[in-house]
């Protein structure tokens, strides 16, 4: 399977970044007939921000006074959004490529500065995990590949309205199709990070940390300005070892992907990486140097300390 490289663009420089106001605009994406538009992709190049709207076309997205918003789906043309000269109507209508606007050339001919090289094909079908057969659990992370967006090596923001994406969860890879007929690797060294939408509309974001792992990327559970918690994902494949000898039997008659999960705690500030066990004591500890708000929400609220716990803690102890 060979892979493909991002072409090279000048990134942002962080004082950019950090003069920027950034606010929160909600909005939403109809097609001319006044029908919701879903898993339009909304994106902010500039400030390498992006969202998919939802089942029924709203989109929340962080943005800056100067920030332009790309608005992309196959099928329609692309449109380009000043968002200085929007006020808070950000009521999107796309109109069908069908109807022939020269928007959809230009922007095409624009997308073509960033992109994909394409690889050699590999048969959709012989790749293993995505065939028929008495298995349990995948390798992949989805069972079907889906919407999704990268931000490669060169902070350059990528997108493209015929590309689905899934994550092999075994070796680590990013996997896109443009046909569902045939599957490519995305280049591990050209991908900083990468965001995938589950056809629920559930957003998982995952950033390349050499620190915790140096060939699986690591999902970002929760991220602030102070804190960060990171999930590695571990997935083996576990061969059947059914053995019955007339007096007992044991094992599995099955082939299993198993997954488990370690996580690990990064306080941004002191640039200090720590793995950690979802656990109270845990939490603690990692939390220590702000004990009183910690127990605060410790306390505060219960319930299984899951990855939506996590977020929602990391949330509270950032503000």
């Amino acid at each position: 399977m060979k892979k493909f490289l991002f072409m090279l663009l000048t990134g942002l420089s962080v004082a950019t970044l950090a003069n920027a106001q950034i606010n929160s605009i909600k909005g939403s994406v109809k097609d001319d007939k006044g029908n919701p538009l879903s898993f339009v992709f909304v994106g902010d190049d500039q400030y390498k921000n992006a969202v998919f709207s939802d089942v029924s076309g709203d989109f929340t997205i962080p943005v800056s006074a100067d920030s332009k918003l790309k608005f992309e789906l196959k099928g329609y043309e692309d449109m380009l959004i000043d968002v200085s000269k929007n006020s808070n109507n950000f009521q999107i209508v796309m109109r069908s490529t069908s109807q022939g606007s020269s928007t959809a050339a230009l922007s095409t001919q624009s997308r073509s500065d960033t992109a994909l090289q394409r690889p050699n094909d590999v048969d959709f079908m012989q790749l293993p995990g995505h065939q028929k057969g008495q298995l349990h659990g995948s390798r992949y992370l989805y069972v079907n590949f889906v919407h999704g967006f990268v931000l490669n090596a060169s902070d350059v923001l990528f997108h493209h309205p015929d590309y689905l994406f899934d994550y092999d969860k075994l070796e680590g890879k990013l996997l896109y199709t443009s046909n569902m007929t045939t599957v490519n690797e995305v280049s591990w060294d050209q991908t900083k990070s990468f965001t995938l939408y589950s056809s629920n509309g559930e957003r998982l974001d995952f950033e390349k940390v050499p620190a915790i792992d140096n060939s699986h990327f690591s999902q970002v559970i929760a991220s602030g300005k102070k804190y960060k918690i990171y999930k590695l994902i571990k997935t083996k494949f576990v061969r059947a070892d059914y053995v019955n000898n007339g007096m007992a039997a044991h094992g599995n008659d099955y082939d299993e992907y198993l997954d488990d999960a370690d996580y690990y705690f990064f306080d941004v500030q002191a640039s200090q990486l720590k793995k950690m066990s979802p656990r109270k004591k845990a939490i603690k500890e990692v939390f220590a140097k702000e004990a009183d708000k910690v127990n605060k929400y410790l306390s505060d609220n219960s319930g299984d300390i899951n990855d939506a716990y996590l977020n929602k803690l990391v949330d509270f102890m950032n503000q």
